[in-house]
C-alpha cells in the first residue's frame, strides 16, 4: 500500500493520470477487476432515490460493460443498495469506506431483476469509497468484482480506505469546472446521455442501453450540445479529454 501511494506520488501526468495509476493498483491489491470514480452533489444525495452523480474515469471494463453499468446504477431497483450509506454522507462529514454488505442490509443487489442488471455489467460484487470535499461535492470510488468470485470482506475495505485516504489532495484537485456544473444542470438520463456519448457510443447504441427511442435520445444529445456550446460528439469527447472544461461565454449575453 506504501508503495502504491509512493508509485501515485511519483507518476507523471496530472490529477487524471495519477487517479488511474492508484486505481489499476488499488484493484490488484484488493483482488477487484474494474473500478469507476464520480463526482457527486452531498447536497443533493436523497437516500432511496436515483444516485446523482459524474462520471470522472473508469477502468477495467471490456467493450460494452461501462454503459451496463451505468444502466444499472439508473435502475430503481438498485437504488436501495446505496440507503444507508447515502444516509451516513448527508448526516457525517467524513470519509467512509463501505462493502455492498454493509450497505445493502435489505439485499436490493441480490433481487433477481436487479442482479441481473449488475451481472450483465460483469459486477459480482461492489464496495464504495467517498469522500466529502470542502466544497459539499462527493468524490467516491465505486469498486467492483466480477461475477463468480467470492464478495468483498471487511480487511478488502480496510485496505482501501486506508490507500484512498492516504491520497486527499487526489480527490480535491483539478476537477473541471464543468464537470461540476453538470450537477445541477443536466437531469439523470442527460447525464446518463452524456456519459454513453464520452464511451463513443452512436445515437441508436445509447438508445438500446437506455431502452428509450432514438428520437428522444437526439432531444437529448441537442440539449447536451447546447448546454456545453459545442457541434458534435468530437468536439465534445475531445473537450473534456483535454481537460478544457470551462463552458466559454455566451456570445449572445456576453456572459
Amino acid at each position: 500500500m506504501i508503495r502504491l501511494v509512493g508509485d501515485v506520488g511519483a507518476s507523471r501526468g496530472g490529477p487524471h493520470e495519477k487517479r488511474r495509476v492508484l486505481m489499476d493498483g488499488l484493484i490488484r491489491l484488493v483482488d477487484a477487476h474494474r473500478w469507476f470514480w464520480t463526482l457527486s452533489s452531498r447536497e443533493r444525495i436523497q437516500p432511496g432515490k436515483q444516485p446523482l452523480y459524474t462520471a470522472v474515469a473508469h477502468g477495467g471494463f471490456e467493450d460494452g460493460q461501462f454503459p451496463k453499468l451505468l444502466r444499472a446504477l439508473d435502475h430503481p431497483g438498485s437504488w436501495g443498495i446505496f440507503t444507508s450509506m447515502s444516509r451516513e454522507m448527508k448526516e457525517r462529514s467524513q470519509h467512509l469506506t463501505w462493502t455492498r454488505r454493509q450497505m445493502d442490509s435489505e439485499g436490493y443487489f441480490v433481487r433477481e431483476e436487479v442482479k441481473e442488471l449488475w451481472h450483465d455489467a460483469g459486477i459480482g460484487d461492489l464496495m464504495i469509497s467517498a469522500c466529502p470535499l470542502p466544497d459539499g461535492d462527493l468524490s467516491a470510488v465505486g469498486i467492483y468484482r466480477q461475477v463468480g468470485e467470492d464478495s468483498f470482506d471487511a480487511r478488502a475495505a480496510r485496505m482501501a480506505h486506508i490507500v484512498l485516504a492516504e491520497v486527499p489532495w487526489l480527490h480535491e484537485t483539478e476537477w473541471p469546472e464543468e464537470k461540476k456544473a453538470l450537477l445541477p444542470s443536466l437531469s439523470p438520463r442527460r447525464r446518463t446521455v452524456l456519459h454513453l456519448m464520452l464511451e463513443g457510443q452512436s445515437r441508436k447504441e445509447m438508445a438500446a442501453t437506455m431502452g428509450i427511442s432514438v428520437h428522444t435520445i437526439d432531444g437529448y444529445v441537442k440539449d447536451i450540445f447546447r448546454h456545453f456550446r459545442v457541434h458534435s460528439q468530437a468536439e465534445l469527447i475531445a473537450r473534456f479529454r483535454s481537460g478544457d472544461a470551462e463552458i466559454p461565454p455566451d456570445p449572445g449575453t456576453g456572459s
